[in-house]
């Protein structure tokens, strides 16, 4: 194989290899320019396979005449894809070329292939072939006709200016455009050697095949330096993509976990009301009947008789604070801006995890008067709760100090106004390096005895909600302090009582009358007889069916119901006593173990309505009621 041969069949796969890769890398977004790369290659691999026509049959002057002639076009092709690629777009699209290079280009090959095609570019009548060393180093030469040089120049004025595209681009600072100068210009060295060898000014082979690869490698390298670039760039994004989405994704866990606590919360609530109801009607007569007994002793009764009554309403009323306790934390939703009082808050939050420390750690507090915050009262008491209950369990399960466990609960108001919550205890404090981190989402420091990382999460987010802000330091000598801050309520507006209508008061001449409606027979009972004993006149019937049949034969001052019971909801009566009967439904009073449906809550959410809590002595609810009727 001589030397003519071996260059264009390098020169024809190299070009078919590098046409393929760019065709494939023109079809993804942002690189489609590259598919003007692709016709660059092809028509140079179309150059290159003449020259191997060429190369195996050198004699063959009727061969020869075509493919020169297929060559100059393929050159004209070859000029004007160089503009292309040079000008195009990113899209690589065809308008995007300026119009006078667009309108350059495109006549210069149609008038190149139609020259070519009569034969007008070439004259072969004084071809020759040379030969070295007895070796052809090229055949058949021959030489151009006037219009055929001039449409030389003109293909290779385009490639100059695709050149010149990229001697500013390199100017410019563009990364590999050097490298694509570095080659158009070893093409156009290998152009004008071609052109000088054909015109019989120089003895040697033609080299125009060499420089087709030198500038096609070049864009080719600049390509693969940017593809390497794009690439490495596509990875740093994938990884922030990959941390934005862990983070998005630990966001949603975490609200998901958020609403799963506030459905459990309710759930609670619910279940806590239900619990109340079934806990406080019971409570209710036996306060009523321990009432009665007490009654019944008098003031002469034996000291141990004494005694075991006052011990009877003890534990009576510890067990109503601890529904009420429970009713309050768990309370599915109430006003988010209700006056809230945080002392009362945090000595509820700590009978309801009192349980949990009881005979390990020992509490002191420091609860001074502070004003009321404005919030939802069920949530600040969890919030406070979570606090505590965090600080006891780092001092339960880490080493204790020689003071022992102890957990200091303080409440203050700070010069600037706000209400402060300080929380402190004497365990081992936070770790150093998590200091900054505490309040995000799934951080614990009790994994291992499972801990979740929501809790103060939970905590930050109810403080943010109410306007707060949660901090948290280490104590040089050991021990940790949670700080709640929050803003003071406003000051509440002074009531202003309405006129009181002549015609309203009436003088009372005899008893209250009420009409109690109570399912439970025991309970009834027992509320019926406090009430008389407090001076009222009672009619007691079981339900609001029998209470709309007891209206029609008489009509009380008062009506008292209880919330929830079987055969009609307080709230049913409600509507229809508002139907029937309005002056009754204005002066309605309802009697409640707990609100265990939206319905009942939404109903005890009636400002209109005097609603009072069971269990009550006697003498309050007397009193209540003589408040309501006047």
């Amino acid at each position: 194989m001589n030397l003519p041969l071996t260059l264009a069949v390098v020169a024809l796969v190299l070009q078919i290899s590098m046409a393929a890769i760019a065709l494939e890398i023109g079809q993804a977004p942002g690189w489609r320019r590259v598919r003007w790369l692709s016709v660059v290659s092809m028509s140079a691999a179309a150059y290159a396979a003449n020259d191997v026509v060429i190369a195996l049959a050198p004699t063959d002057v009727a061969r020869f005449e075509i493919a020169a002639r297929l060559n100059l076009s393929l050159a004209a092709v070859h000029a004007a894809a160089w503009v292309g690629y040079a000008y195009a777009d990113d899209e690589g699209r065809w308008r995007s070329i300026p119009r006078t290079l667009r309108w350059v280009s495109g006549c210069t090959t149609v008038a190149v292939v139609l020259a070519n095609a009569l034969d007008l570019t070439f004259s072969f009548e004084d071809a020759h072939r040379v030969e070295r060393d007895g070796r052809d180093l090229h055949t058949l030469s021959p030489s151009f006709t006037v219009l055929g040089a001039l449409l030389v120049i003109a293909s290779l004025a385009l490639l100059v200016v695709s050149a010149a595209r990229y001697v500013r681009r390199w100017r410019s600072g563009e990364p590999g455009a050097w490298g694509v100068v570095l080659g158009f210009a070893v093409f156009f060295v290998c152009i004008l050697e071609e052109v000088a060898v054909a015109a019989g000014l120089l003895d040697f082979i033609y080299l125009a095949d060499v420089g087709y690869i030198a500038s096609v490698l070049a864009v080719t390298a600049q390509l693969m330096r940017r593809f390497v670039r794009d690439a490495r760039r596509l990875e740093m994004l994938s990884s922030r993509l990959g941390e934005e989405v862990a983070r998005r994704t630990a966001e949603r866990d975490a609200a998901r976990e958020s609403l799963l606590e506030e459905q459990r919360l309710a759930a609670l609530g619910r279940l806590a009301a239900g619990v109340g109801h079934e806990i406080n009607n019971p409570l209710q007569y036996l306060r009523s009947s321990l009432e009665e007994l007490r009654d019944a002793t008098g003031t002469d009764a034996a000291a141990a008789v004494a005694t075991s009554l006052a011990q009877a309403f003890d534990g009576m009323d510890r067990i109503r604070r601890v529904v009420e306790d429970l009713r309050t934390y768990a309370r599915p939703g109430g006003s988010a801006g209700e006056r809230v009082d945080l002392v009362a808050a945090v000595r509820t939050s700590i009978r309801i995890g009192a349980p949990q420390w009881r005979d390990t750690v020992t509490v002191e507090t420091t609860l001074e008067e502070v004003p009321p915050v404005s919030g939802d009262e069920g949530r600040l008491v969890q919030l406070v709760l979570n606090l505590v209950v965090n600080a006891a369990q780092a001092m339960t399960a880490g080493p204790r100090t020689a003071a022992g466990a102890r957990l200091i609960v303080h409440t203050r108001r700070t010069g600037d106004g706000l209400v402060e919550l300080t929380v402190t205890d004497t365990g081992p404090g936070f770790p150093p390096a998590l200091l900054g981190r505490l309040g995000e989402p799934y951080l614990t420091t009790r994994a291992a005895t499972g801990g979740t990382g929501l809790g103060l999460f939970l905590s930050r987010g109810i403080a943010e909600a109410h306007g707060g802000e949660i901090t948290f330091a280490n104590h040089a000598g050991g021990g940790a302090t949670v700080t709640l801050r929050l803003p003071a309520a406003a000051p509440a507006s002074a009531a202003v009582a309405p006129p009181v209508s002549r015609t309203a008061v009436v003088a009372r001449t005899g008893p209250l009358r009420v009409l109690l409606v109570e399912d439970e027979d025991s309970t009834r009972g027992a509320l019926a007889r406090g009430l008389e004993r407090e001076g009222l006149s009672v009619v007691a019937v079981a339900g609001g069916r029998a209470a709309l049949a007891a209206l029609e034969h008489q009509v009380p001052d008062l009506v008292v119901t209880d919330l929830m019971m079987p055969d009609m909801a307080g709230w049913e009566f409600a509507a229809e006593l508002a139907a029937h009967y309005p002056a009754l439904r204005a002066r309605l009073v309802v009697l409640t173990g707990g609100a265990s449906t939206a319905d009942a809550q939404a109903f005890l959410e009636d400002t209109s309505l005097l609603v009072v809590d069971k269990p009550v002595s006697r003498q309050a609810l007397a009193a209540a009621l003589r408040a309501r009727a006047a």
